[in-house]
């Protein structure tokens, strides 16, 4: 009996937590989806683009049009790592959903403006490190389809120099 339980413990569970984090993609809420993906974002501390444990999480949470363009630029990447192995490939590091290269370290989801089937959902980032703190908003694009309200888009709104700018879809297709 000890066996199984510990059987159960050790595999069922951890499986349960992915599965359970799937199904979260699927939110009747614009807000809640938003914060769902930002938690899940910060729980894996996802540099560069989602791979890993992360893509089978945080894929689902996505529009199909974000997934395929996160997937092309993972080939890409892929074959620039094989053409120039000495140098460093585009989107390997950095938060690419963010405007801050590092990062927030929190964040506070604001109040989602719906319009039709389209979400804007104003995300308040901040992040301190040594002393210095950088506050700014970036804004999740939100679609609502079969699986729910499902991130299709981040506008980076931070205005400061080197800041990401743009949207994210964008920078994925500046390296085309």
């Amino acid at each position: 009996m000890r066996f199984l339980i510990l059987f159960l413990l050790a595999f069922i569970l951890p499986g349960s937590e992915t599965i359970l984090a799937g199904e979260k993609s699927g939110s009747t809420d614009p807000a809640d989806a938003a914060r769902i993906f930002y938690s899940e974002l910060r729980r894996f501390e996802v540099t560069g683009l989602p791979t890993g444990e992360s893509w089978p999480v945080l894929a689902p949470m996505m529009s199909d049009e974000l997934v395929a363009a996160l997937e092309r630029a993972r080939a890409e990447q892929a074959d620039f790592i094989k053409k120039f192995p000495d140098e460093k490939p585009p989107w390997i590091e950095g938060d690419l959903f963010s405007t801050l290269f590092e990062g927030p370290k929190t964040f506070t989801v604001q109040a989602a403006k719906v319009t039709g089937d389209r979400a804007e959902v104003p995300v308040q980032c901040v992040r301190t490190e040594g002393g210095d703190t950088a506050k700014w908003s970036d804004t999740l694009v939100l679609i609502k389809g079969e699986k729910g309200w499902v991130i299709d888009d981040v506008r980076y709104d931070g205005e400061w120099d080197f800041a990401n700018t743009g949207t994210l879809k964008e920078a994925l297709a500046a390296e085309e």
